[in-house]
């Protein structure tokens, strides 16, 4: 009888009097088959928690080039005009950053010179990560 049962990235990892085994994610292997029963039989499964929004936004980076054919020319033209006011530092970040990083205070300010909300600059660097050149 299974003890355990825990989702994992690739299957499952199950517990057996004690004993720890991991089962792929093949509905054709026999213990998946095992496992698949066992739930239906009332073992509770366990899913761990995904990442956090602080964890995925820490792991979203983009090229400039992927931020701006995303933003499109009305939204970057914002920045642009915004830029004829910066800093002169602000204007070397936006002239030569080699990425862009989500979590970056300079990034957090372009969001909010658009307007942006937290899930709209997600949504953002979500979408310019599929960009390819």
């Amino acid at each position: 009888m299974m003890d355990k049962i825990t989702q994992t990235a690739n299957g499952y990892q199950v517990t057996i009097g004690g004993q720890v085994m991991s089962v792929p994610n093949d509905p054709a292997n026999e213990d998946y088959q095992r496992v698949q029963e066992a739930i239906k039989g009332g073992v509770k499964l366990t899913v761990p928690p995904g990442p956090t929004s602080a964890e995925l936004r820490a792991a979203m980076v983009i090229s400039p080039l992927q931020g701006i054919l995303t933003l499109g020319e009305a939204e970057w033209g914002k920045v642009l005009e915004y830029r004829e006011t910066a800093t002169w530092a602000e204007k070397i970040i936006i002239d030569t950053a080699d990425d862009w990083v989500r979590t970056s205070q300079n990034i957090a300010f372009f969001g909010y010179l658009l307007g942006y909300t937290d899930e709209q600059m997600d949504a953002l660097f979500i979408a310019a990560a599929q960009v390819t050149a």
